[in-house]
């Protein structure tokens, strides 16, 4: 459903009952750059008002010149990567005095910092305008500049979005956002302080935000737009927005021409135009996810994968067995465990002869063997791995679905993992018992107590995360505080 504001909602319109609006006692002035795209509004005096330094003597506030500046380059680095330009409001009635973005500088107490708002569309094309805090007193930016810059990139790229589809889904939103803001100032930390709400729960499908109000791995599915800028092209972004348009889907699944989804387009733009699939690209997603933090490597994964904090595992013993092993579509499983002493390993999945389908279709097992953090060997698993000098085993376990049309939520396979003989004779107990023999006291595998069903099995996302992921919630959870949603602004104020 469209977040559409009413054109008298404008911030400016001091008869409307909105919560963040200027006072009726407040002068309301205008300030936009000779020749420039965008108009900024503001006021010197009043609970809006805007901090009053001018070092220039230009007789415009220092703050309003800055968040000026910052939209105009913003928007100019947008135009550059091949974007358009938002819709005009020039059809909207109250549209702060011409065809320009307008953006308005308010007190929002630290309910929220800003968002942009759409109020006149056609379809599902939409322009409108930018609503932003007056002066971020005490809102924990490390300046004024800083904030503007992180607020104007990320809302400023709503607005383009919104040129195109404003009807997408939140992760495609967020994501895309949050990606855009990176590329455009790499030296932000903003990336870097969401991505690991995404990293944490590797097991959920990567278009499935979580509900409630703040969905952190939405705005953390950057890393996923990341790694297609970087493994393929940074315009495949701009590409994938222009085929979510209304018409201008590729007619890879019936309905999806007409009101396009993002990953049914995301597979059909790739098989097109860069000789891959959904299918592949999420494999080699989730194995670049294995070279982050310690064992990142610029060679085979990110370029800053140092930077970034490793995916959650689940901490197994081997010889690990789980049956079944519940696995989303386009989701991944990391398994760790220690060797042991193990020279080789392997592992398998085995398909549920009782299902109605086969359980490991789509799926793919890719291993690193790592010593002291630091992978050793990351390969897709085809016979065993050297663990000789390895002191652990990585398995991860990636459903390369994504969701459409006849599409299954998740598969359910039987998951074994140890030497050769031991997968072996996981493998056999499952095919006795399925044959009705309790073969579990002599199937040659000595099976741990509660292994049957490990902390990966079962419902949910099945993975446990680590205590640094908890941590990495935390400081999500801390940068999100600053987007709040605040009420009575024409609904929910939707921020960041």
């Amino acid at each position: 459903m469209h977040d559409v504001v009413r054109s008298e909602l404008r911030p400016t319109d001091t008869s409307a009952t909105q919560m963040f609006r200027f006072e009726p006692s407040e002068r309301v002035e205008a300030f936009g750059a000779d020749g420039g795209d965008f108009l900024v509004h503001f006021t010197r005096a009043g609970r809006n008002r805007v901090p009053a330094a001018d070092a220039n003597d230009s007789g415009v506030p220092d703050f309003v010149e800055g968040v000026s500046d910052v939209y105009e380059r913003v928007g100019a680095t947008y135009l550059s990567w091949g974007f358009r330009r938002p819709p005009l409001d020039s059809s909207v009635s109250s549209n702060g005095g011409d065809g320009r973005f307008d953006v308005y500088l308010l007190d929002f107490a630290g309910s929220a910092d800003g968002a942009f708002r759409q109020d006149g569309c056609t379809e599902e094309r939409c322009s409108g305008f930018m609503v932003q805090e007056n002066d971020f007193a005490g809102y924990g930016y490390p300046s004024l500049l800083e904030a503007t810059r992180i607020l104007g990139s990320h809302e400023f790229f709503h607005a383009v979005q919104a040129g195109y589809d404003a009807a997408q889904d939140v992760v495609v939103s967020e994501g895309t956002a949050v990606w855009a803001t990176e590329q455009e100032d790499p030296t932000s930390a903003d990336f870097e302080n969401f991505i690991g709400a995404s990293l944490a729960v590797p097991g959920r499908s990567i278009d499935s935000a979580p509900a409630g109000p703040v969905p952190a791995s939405a705005y953390g599915s950057a890393l996923f737009f990341r790694f297609l800028s970087e493994r393929f092209e940074p315009a495949l972004v701009r590409a994938l927005w222009e085929h979510l348009e209304n018409g201008k889907g590729f007619d890879s699944e019936p309905e999806n021409r007409t009101n396009p989804t993002w990953v049914v387009q995301l597979d059909a733009l790739l098989r097109a135009d860069y000789q891959s699939s959904f299918a592949r690209a999420f494999e080699e997603y989730a194995t670049w996810n294995l070279f982050l933090a310690d064992a990142a490597d610029a060679s085979r994964s990110y370029r800053n994968g140092n930077q970034y904090p490793a995916p959650a595992v689940s901490l197994v013993a081997a010889p690990y067995r789980a049956v079944p092993l519940r696995v989303f579509y386009a989701s991944t499983q990391y398994l760790r465990m220690p060797v042991g002493g193990r020279a080789t390993m392997t592992a398998a999945l085995f398909d549920d002869p009782g299902s109605d389908g086969d359980e490991t279709e789509g799926l793919v097992l890719v291993v690193a063997s790592r010593r002291q953090g630091r992978n050793l060997e990351v390969t897709r698993l085809a016979g065993s791995i050297d663990t000789s000098a390895a002191d652990e085993l990585i398995v991860a376990v990636i459903n390369t679905a994504r969701a459409g049309v006849g599409m299954v939520l998740s598969k359910r396979p039987g998951l074994c993992i140890g030497t050769a003989d031991e997968v072996a004779g996981c493998q056999t107990v499952d095919a006795r018992r399925d044959a009705g023999v309790d073969s579990t006291a002599d199937a040659g595998m000595a099976l741990r107590e509660g292994q049957l069903e490990g902390p990966a099995a079962g419902a949910g996302c099945g993975c446990t995360a680590s205590d640094s992921s908890a941590v990495l919630l935390l400081l999500v959870a801390g940068a999100l505080t600053r987007r709040r949603r605040a009420k009575g602004y024409g609904g929910s104020l939707r921020n960041r």
